[in-house]
């Protein structure tokens, strides 16, 4: 089984105007949200406009529907030729869907492309999909909760142009009820405001991003690492996610982080979150992506 990680693009972040780009008055831009996953069909691709940052934000509302959108799988990476091209429509208001199967290919670069009838604007932006790896057999089947066994994942080895690998780990709970809640996410839940809201995300639990160099890298060329019990938010069935990530998706996660409170700098000195968009702003990002199950089950001697 195969899941992986959502990313949700803050709309403090998209859609407020004078946070993300220092101007005297609001204006608008074209939104894009798409990711591809190695080895899988091409995904959807979302496409609205920004309002301003005291609107109510309703993607129905903002979607663009008069779009021509295209995918393009370029020869031997970014500014080579187009070697493949595939074509989207409109299904629902500002989603479009490929229209011929194709499976992602790892280790390869593709290029959105977007006109508009009547107008001149083009967006545009281009990915190279991370190398796919595994998760090597191997992993525990069950496990106590903060017992002195974690759970170990040994990933086969994947790779990025002129980097090392950069993880995302996600743990879905496949059963999350307030019931299930391990002890300090218990406490997170019932002093929380927004109870159910809450639930909801504990359900998906991710480690943020995290280098390859955080990791012990073995002889064969595998990497091994512990997953964390913090990342552990539910006693029972867990999908274990390991996702390695592009650059446009970690340029995004680590500017969004910054803009929502995770630094010490003063307004002044933040950045700008980052988006590798030509003609509009969002995410055209990919990742690779591999899944394994874990039962974790409660520990007699932890508060339950």
């Amino acid at each position: 089984m195969k899941k992986l990680f959502l990313i949700t693009l803050i709309s403090t972040v998209l859609f407020a105007s004078c946070e993300v780009y220092p101007q005297d008055e609001y204006e608008e831009f074209y939104v894009v949200e798409s990711y591809l996953v190695a080895n899988r069909k091409l995904p959807q691709i979302r496409l609205s406009k920004t309002i301003p940052a005291l609107e109510f934000y309703d993607f129905q509302k903002t979607s663009v529907s008069n779009a021509q959108v295209e995918v393009r799988l370029l020869e031997s990476g970014p500014k080579s030729k187009t070697a493949e091209t595939f074509t989207f429509r409109n299904t629902l208001p500002g989603i479009y869907m490929p229209n011929q199967a194709h499976n992602v290919l790892p280790s390869r670069t593709y290029q959105l492309y977007i006109t508009f009838s009547g107008s001149q604007k083009v967006v545009s932006a281009q990915t190279i999909v991370p190398g796919s790896f595994n998760i090597q057999p191997g992993v525990q089947s069950s496990v106590v909760y903060q017992s002195g066994q974690q759970i170990e994942l040994t990933l086969s080895k994947s790779s990025y142009p002129e980097r090392q690998n950069i993880f995302v780990f996600n743990a879905l709970a496949q059963n999350p009820i307030p019931e299930n809640l391990t002890p300090i996410f218990s406490e997170f839940y019932q002093n929380s405001e927004h109870p159910e809201e809450d639930l909801a995300l504990y359900a998906n639990n991710n480690s943020g991003i995290i280098n390859e160099g955080n990791f012990e890298v073995n002889a064969n060329g595998t990497t091994t690492l512990q997953f964390p019990w913090l990342g552990i938010a539910f006693y029972g069935e867990n999908l274990i996610v390991a996702n390695t990530i592009d650059d446009n998706i970690y340029d995004f996660v680590r500017s969004q982080s910054v803009q929502l409170g995770g630094s010490t700098l003063s307004p002044g000195e933040i950045q700008n979150v980052i988006y590798h968009v030509e003609g509009g702003i969002g995410v055209f990002g990919a990742l690779a992506s591999d899944t394994v199950a874990t039962f974790v089950k409660r520990n007699s001697f932890k508060i339950k």
